[in-house]
């Protein structure tokens, strides 16, 4: 695991220590996400960055930037993949020779076999920058749910690229707010989906499932997988003719294959357990193939009806597995906002992930190295029950009110805006706020969606389609930002995390899944919770869905301030109207989500645009602290 940067450069005046120098500083800034080693390599007018956080063969033999025998292949490379064995063993009969033992090289050795089909081949997360010396072509990749990031940037003729967005605002020129992007944050918290833009302009992202080449200064970028492409018309049908306790047989199966896969690794290995039914399964799981498996957990001191530690210390007293806690409260929570944000490169989407910060370095402190955690289950299995059972209401819902009268209707529909503080007064706002909503991202998640639903054309029941296609397209939207807080908050402790619900193997039969094995009658997580079940105590696998939530309230508290606005980014760069702000300020109590995403964008703002050091933006939130205190 690691981060890697680099550049092109298609200016003949500019000198080879230059571009080594700004690597070197590349590196530095992400050098969190790789404590053992540092390289950087010039190749003419591309040069390639790598800082190392070494897993599999810790010797010298994996150093980064790295070529093949003959000089024309060179990888800087950031990700594990763990078939990647069997890989080795093909490639030697194909007359491959290697020098380490590590996956770098067989990534390397395979896309110079196989060329860009060789991400076919592989079982991981990964993003890498592979460089052919002789066709002078830059290629990107990335894995295909996004689980590690990678960007890059158009500058003085320069093409820029890194694992980690704040390596190239420290090195670019006359940073610009995407104001199109930011509205669309402002609506959705995430805009990392369906368009390679971000928050910040002419700095893009390689998309999740996605190739980018550079050629002669041209860059062209098509994707090599797309979840809709992988529901079959055929294994749905396997699945709705097969006895329930094969198909289910079938998923453990693939499922704990994904988690053995997993714990590949030269350094201690452990796992996340908030006491939940995803992270216990998976720790479960890993328990069974891992004798010395650790689990980790972050308690809510003070707050018994949040704290779910007794959950967690359950399931691991039953595995025999020893349970590391961290108790996150106010105090700690305002001292890492500032850096949580700096990490995360956008504002937080997920108030916790303060503490998968927290987690993350106590495993680092505990010489714990590798980390399994439960993100994709939700989306899988069916377990957000505010999302996917609401498809059948809302269908019911429209059903009824398209018979009743047109004055009903309305009314019926003023109601639900007026609750809602929207705006009502404007001419027929009833249609015309709905197509406002989905024109800021310029109807992408719209598209999305219902590419998404059209994947299940076979199926004959309308609000099935629907919740089937929900799920599919929530593996490219809602589980985004789920992936960003994992990713950078183990590699801002210099941890790495795998997530084996991501395997794509288990994810093809997943979404082939009739509804009926993910949303029972009346359980969400149907089938999850029948292989959880022979794993976990029944209260642990029965426990009503909690989601991590943090009393917001109280660590929000010393700080909601008109002061921490001052002269800063929502004023002088946004241009927000200080009543405006203040209106937020002052109903933090009523809203308090309104309140942290205003915080989260000005810290974010002071950091990414404003480039304001941050300890200069953590002690403005301690300053702030002090004032209300007095």
């Amino acid at each position: 695991m690691c981060g890697i940067s680099g550049l092109i450069c298609s200016n003949a005046m500019c000198r080879e220590e230059n571009h080594l120098s700004l690597l070197h500083r590349m590196n530095d800034i992400q050098s969190h996400r790789g404590p053992d080693d540092s390289g950087v390599f010039s190749l003419g007018n591309v040069c390639l960055g790598s800082v190392r956080l070494s897993i599999i063969d810790l010797t010298e033999a994996g150093h980064m930037p790295m070529s093949d025998e003959e000089g024309r292949w060179w990888i800087a490379y950031n990700g594990e993949v763990y078939n990647f064995q069997e890989l080795r063993e093909e490639l030697a009969r194909c007359g491959h020779r290697f020098h380490s033992k590590t996956d770098t090289e067989i990534v390397l050795h395979a896309f110079a076999e196989w060329g860009d089909k060789c991400l076919e081949r592989f079982v991981g997360m990964f993003a890498f920058a592979i460089y052919d010396r002789q066709k002078d072509v830059l290629t990107l990749a990335r894995d295909r749910f996004g689980i590690k990031p990678l960007y890059y940037m158009r500058s003085n003729k320069h093409i820029f690229f890194s694992s980690e967005m704040k390596a190239l605002t420290k090195i670019g020129d006359h940073l610009r707010l995407n104001k199109q992007r930011l509205i669309e944050w402002s609506l959705y918290r995430n805009t990392d989906i369906l368009s390679s833009e971000t928050l910040i302009e002419d700095i893009y992202s390689v998309l999740p499932g996605h190739i980018v080449t550079i050629k002669r200064g041209e860059i062209e970028s098509w994707c090599y997988y797309s979840p809709p492409e992988q529901v079959d018309h055929i294994q749905f049908d396997h699945y709705s003719q097969e006895s329930v306790d094969v198909v289910i047989d079938e998923i453990e199966t693939t499922l704990l294959q994904s988690v053995q896969d997993r714990l590949i690794s030269d350094v201690p290995v452990g796992a996340l357990c908030s006491g939940g039914i995803d992270s216990s399964l998976i720790t479960a799981s890993a328990a069974r193939y891992h004798k010395q498996l650790t689990a980790f957990h972050v308690s809510i001191a003070g707050y018994p009806e949040l704290d779910e530690r007794l959950y967690a210390e359950q399931v691991t007293s039953k595995l025999g597995v020893p349970l590391i806690c961290h108790s996150l409260n106010g105090e700690i929570f305002r001292r890492e906002l500032a850096r949580s944000i700096y990490l995360s490169d956008a504002p937080l989407t997920h108030p916790n992930s303060v503490a998968f910060l927290l987690i993350c370095q106590m495993a680092r402190q505990n010489g714990v190295i590798v980390l399994l955690s439960g993100e994709g289950a939700d989306e899988l299995f069916g377990g957000y029950a505010w999302r996917y059972r609401r498809y059948r209401q809302m269908l019911r819902a429209r059903r009824i009110l398209s018979l009743l009268p047109n004055k009903i209707r309305k009314a019926i529909e003023l109601v639900g805006y007026a609750c809602n503080d929207l705006p009502t007064t404007s001419f027929h706002f009833e249609q015309l706020l709905p197509h406002t909503v989905s024109f800021i991202d310029r109807y992408a998640r719209r598209d999305w969606y219902q590419r998404c639903t059209e994947a299940y054309t076979f199926v004959g029941t309308p609000w099935e389609r629907a919740s089937l296609g929900a799920m599919l397209g929530d593996l490219a939207d809602f589980l985004t930002p789920l992936l960003r807080r994992l990713d950078r908050m183990s590699m801002g402790a210099s941890v790495e995390c795998r997530v084996p619900f991501l395997d794509h193997r288990l994810v093809k039969k997943v979404i082939n899944l009739p509804l009926r094995y993910r949303i029972g009658k009346r359980v969400d997580k149907w089938m999850l919770k029948e292989i959880a079940a022979r794993h976990l105590p029944e209260n642990i696998v029965k426990r009503k869905k909690v989601g991590f939530p943090l009393p917001l309230h109280d660590y929000l508290a010393p700080i909601a301030q008109g002061d921490l606005f001052q002269k800063g980014f929502c004023h002088e760069i946004i241009g927000l109207h200080p009543r405006g702000i203040q209106e937020v300020i002052a109903s933090w109590r009523t809203n308090i989500q309104a309140f942290f995403n205003l915080v989260s964008l000005e810290l974010w703002g002071r950091l990414f645009i404003m480039q304001e050091p941050l300890e200069q933006v953590s002690e403005l939130l301690v300053k702030i602290e002090a004032i209300q205190a007095h």
